[in-house]
């Protein structure tokens, strides 16, 4: 009997070890970026995310250094969307679901923060169960907002227009992406579509391990 237990207890920790080198494996195969282009690098890079210091759902204060060292997923939303976002968080949703237990973080930036109060982020939130605790809603300045996604995160597109400053500049985009613990850039998907959300999943377990 005590040799069964045994023999089971090496099974399991050998499939333990083949699942943490399987991970480990595909994290080290993950690319780097540090181009708008977003052209793949397979040795790290000096780009990190930027500095920044803004206010969360819950009105607190929330800045780069809430998410050094920790995996997380970058987004940029507003809760008037009524095209791309429900379907980007939706699909995020399934993101905060996933990661249970792994230390993985979600950030999404508002772009118009003007608008979105932590009141207004903070009911946006709740209505669709997101963890207040994994799930960063988070507002601003717009200018900071805005520069952190054309300047750190690449996910602008050119679609803010003439500079952050310019009266007309907006950002709406379903490019989401991955950071590592070091705020280095390791994977863009896009939000709206299924089949990348479940690659950005595995890959965001990969980093975590």
């Amino acid at each position: 009997m005590r040799s069964w237990i045994s023999r089971v207890g090496a099974l399991g920790t050998l499939a333990l070890l083949v699942v943490i080198i399987v991970w480990s494996q595909r994290a080290a195969a993950l690319p780097y970026y540090s181009t708008a282009d977003f052209t793949p690098q397979w040795s790290p890079v000096s780009h990190r995310i930027g500095t920044f210091s803004l206010t969360d759902q819950r009105g607190r204060a929330f800045s780069d250094r809430d998410v050094a060292g920790h995996v997380y997923v970058a987004s940029f939303i507003y809760t008037r969307c009524s095209v791309v976002c429900p379907v980007l968080v939706r699909h995020l949703s399934k993101v905060q679901s996933a990661m249970a237990g792994t230390g993985g973080m979600i950030v999404s930036f508002s772009v118009t923060p003007d608008i979105d109060t932590p009141d207004v982020l903070g009911t946006f939130g709740r209505e669709r169960g997101i963890d207040a605790d994994r799930w960063k809603l988070v507002t601003g300045d717009k200018r900071a907002i805005y520069g952190l996604a054309r300047d750190s995160y690449f996910a602008d597109d050119d679609r803010i227009r003439a500079s952050v400053d310019a009266p007309d500049a907006f950002l709406h985009t379903e490019k989401i992406v991955l950071v590592d613990q070091q705020g280095r850039l390791r994977g863009v998907y896009d939000g709206t579509l299924p089949r990348d959300i479940e690659l950005l999943i595995g890959d965001l377990k990969a980093l975590g391990q």
